[in-house]
């Protein structure tokens, strides 16, 4: 077993396994570690472009609460995943802003198949049915998975309105490939910000960007600033380490200054 699947286990204190329960707690269990961006951003800032593999990104989850970017968490789940001897690949995905600029997991054993997306902070498996569809219904939003040529679709629903999120290919990638489309994230516009999301309570979710954070709910949406106390807020929220809290919020004021030194 590798050292992620090891920490996983331990740390939530579960035992590998391959029936549909199991697959759903792990699922489940695994929306704790956060969606986050700041430990990319840090490295992005310091010039060190590089994958965080599944190992690092549960000895940082277990030493200072952090997480990763879709990347990095579809690798590390699909790590757990074959440790309980269940076939799990990613899926690249593609955006209206950009084709492969998003990915996912495919997992496939006895009990059936499953589609995870923790980069789109889905809480837990969808089990997807004979024809391929699935959904799962979250605090004020349905998300639907849906079968098209070469993939799947993810539309969500939200108020009455229905939008298409993204599409995802069924092929299968190479090893070069996902770690081409993972390096080439570091390139992209949302690391000139702070982003952090995490599945919420009672299947809600909370999300920030830069200094605003929102809760939503069963008692609705709630907005919070973050600006007066970022590290200790974020930390009280998402669990991650007021010191890199921190570092990434000093980080980004000292590139806001310097673009406006340069554009004055």
């Amino acid at each position: 077993m590798e050292k992620a699947a090891e920490i996983f286990f331990e740390h939530f204190g579960l035992t590998p396994g391959s029936s549909a329960a199991d697959i759903h707690k792990i699922g489940e269990v695994f929306g704790k570690v956060p969606w986050e961006n700041l430990t990319k951003f840090l490295m992005n800032s310091s010039g060190e472009k590089r994958p965080r593999l599944a190992g690092e990104v549960m000895e940082d989850h277990v030493n200072a609460g952090t997480g990763g970017t879709c990347y990095s968490l579809t690798e590390t789940l699909g790590t757990v995943f074959a440790a309980c001897g269940l076939s799990a690949r990613p899926l690249t995905g593609h955006m209206k802003h950009g084709r492969n600029i998003h990915c996912a997991l495919l997992v496939e054993g006895e009990a059936g198949r499953f589609l995870f997306d923790p980069g789109y902070v889905v809480p837990g498996a969808v089990q997807l049915s004979d024809s391929g569809s699935g959904q799962i219904e979250t605090e004020g939003r349905k998300m639907l998975w849906t079968p098209v040529a070469g993939g799947w679709e993810l539309h969500t629903v939200e108020n009455g309105n229905n939008l298409l999120r993204y599409k995802l290919e069924s092929r299968n990638l190479s090893r070069e490939e996902f770690v081409n489309y993972w390096r080439n994230s570091f390139d992209s516009a949302g690391l000139n910000s702070l982003h952090l999301n995490m599945v919420g309570s009672l299947g809600g979710r909370i999300s920030a960007h830069n200094g605003n954070l929102r809760i939503i709910g069963g008692s609705g949406k709630k907005n919070h600033k973050l600006a007066d106390d970022y590290a200790g807020k974020i930390e009280q929220s998402f669990g991650i380490s007021s010191i890199i809290a921190e570092a990434a919020w000093s980080e980004l004021q000292r590139q806001k200054k310097a673009r406006k030194s340069v554009s004055s």
